[in-house]
């Protein structure tokens, strides 16, 4: 009798350590039993990649968050480029004949308006051609004075048919009409000095030359620009082919300033030495704070084919496996850590698109601009609480 009671409290004792060891094969159970508040056995746990964070957190950390919305961007193409004198408004100072320089009225650098002197020169040349109208000038107004009936007609013609010539001569070398009209007060010791004058108005970009300097036929002397409109000479990479036309946008950039440029020529021909090819594009510099030679960066604008979102470099932030991330609020307090992908720069702006498509960034999403790296902190250290403590 006692051996059967025995065995029977045997039997439960060993059951009883069965039942406890299989109660405590799971250490946590009773842990989070025990720290379960009251009510939440049902609540909304929080995502695996996010972080909390209170509002004084936030504040501490300066957290700013910004809603984002797809929108078109304009892409920035930079090259490099050279401001260069408006062709079309400069005038370059030349004699039409050999000429010595005799004096100077302007200099380098000296602003001078349409009819201004600019230079000085003697001319054998000029000497004779100004004795044959002195003399031709003469012989037309005696014969005007004489009635018809003491000079045929053709007499007439041929005194105003070379008076006409030998005016035709100087204005051909280079003088002007009211220098000419004045040319019957010159002494005759004077015979061969002109005046060449601004045919435009402008800044002098070129002066080289020195006094008593002989030049010959079309050998630049001066060199004369209107400097509120510039050039700027973009060289373009062979390889480079986004369209460009006259509507396309662009910007150039020296010292920190941007100017709007618009392009107006572009050569469809290669450099063969640089393999480049060559587009114009024109500034306006009413504050002349822009001249010819300086080197100067331009930007082509190219819209994006389709609406993208851009964020601040500060909003990037890298996981721990390489990839990029932006954290996206999802409840008040909650920033979930989504990965995207980097695309161009857009000032200082990034472009991106998500990286998965389970985690698409929506439409007026809140991204966290500034703080992202404190953020990111914060997720680290909770990865090393099991309990998320």
């Amino acid at each position: 009798m006692n051996k059967r009671i025995f065995s029977y409290a045997a039997g439960l004792l060993l059951i009883s350590l069965r039942v406890n060891a299989g109660l405590s094969a799971d250490p946590d159970h009773n842990h989070a039993e025990q720290h379960r508040p009251a009510g939440t056995a049902d609540a909304a746990q929080p995502h695996a990649q996010s972080v909390m964070l209170n509002q004084a957190q936030q504040t501490k950390i300066n957290l700013k968050l910004e809603t984002v919305q797809p929108a078109y961007e304009h892409i920035p193409l930079y090259a490099p480029g050279e401001l260069k004198a408006n062709s079309y408004t400069s005038y370059v100072v030349t004699p039409r004949i050999d000429s010595v320089i005799e004096r100077r009225h302007a200099v380098l650098g000296q602003i001078v308006k349409q009819g201004d002197k600019l230079v000085t020169l003697f001319s054998q040349d000029m000497a004779q051609a100004q004795a044959d109208y002195l003399i031709a000038a003469s012989e037309w107004q005696r014969v005007a004075r004489l009635t018809s009936a003491s000079l045929s007609e053709s007499q007439q013609v041929v005194a105003k048919a070379q008076f006409k010539a030998a005016q035709g001569t100087l204005l051909a070398m280079g003088m002007s009409l009211s220098d000419i009209s004045r040319l019957q007060e010159t002494e005759v010791h004077s015979l061969g000095i002109y005046t060449l004058s601004a045919q435009r108005s402008g800044i002098v970009l070129a002066d080289n030359f020195e006094q008593g300097q002989r030049f010959e036929p079309g050998e630049a002397i001066m060199q004369l620009a209107d400097e509120s409109t510039l050039w700027v000479e973009v060289r373009l990479a062979a390889t480079q082919q986004d369209p460009i036309n006259t509507r396309t946008r662009v910007e150039i950039e020296h010292g920190l300033r941007r100017y709007p440029a618009k392009v107006i020529q572009q050569g469809h021909t290669l450099d063969p030495l640089t393999r480049t090819r060559i587009v114009r594009l024109q500034v306006d510099n009413p504050d002349d704070t822009l001249h010819a030679g300086m080197f100067v960066s331009a930007y082509f604008m190219f819209n994006t084919a389709s609406p993208v979102i851009a964020v601040p470099e500060s909003a990037l932030v890298r996981g721990t496996t390489g990839e990029w991330l932006v954290f996206v609020e999802h409840d008040a307090g909650e920033f979930v850590a989504t990965p995207v992908v980097r695309r161009e720069m857009i000032g200082d702006r990034v472009i991106i698109e998500s990286a998965s498509p389970s985690r698409v960034i929506e439409t007026g999403a809140r991204v966290v601009f500034e703080g992202a790296f404190f953020v990111a902190s914060e997720l680290a250290k909770s990865g090393f609480d099991t309990h998320n403590h």
